[in-house]
């Protein structure tokens, strides 16, 4: 998740020899709203990349609700 929010924000790439080009271009799948990375698909809506401490509180409340 941070090589793309960095590529996509600052432009930044990995020091790696093969990642900068993979990272180039798999970001078409990415953007960034609101200070947040999101993936899009072209049938699925955007979907949210979150933190462990969100996951956590997310998967708590699936797991409350049933």
């Amino acid at each position: 998740m941070t090589p793309y929010k960095n590529f996509l924000i600052q432009g930044v790439l990995p020091p790696d020899e093969n990642e900068p080009q993979r990272l180039k271009w798999n970001t078409n799948y990415y953007v960034i709203l609101d200070g947040g990375l999101f993936k899009r698909g072209s049938t699925t809506p955007l979907l949210k990349f979150l933190n462990n401490q969100k996951i956590d509180y997310v998967i708590r409340e699936l797991h409350e609700g049933i």
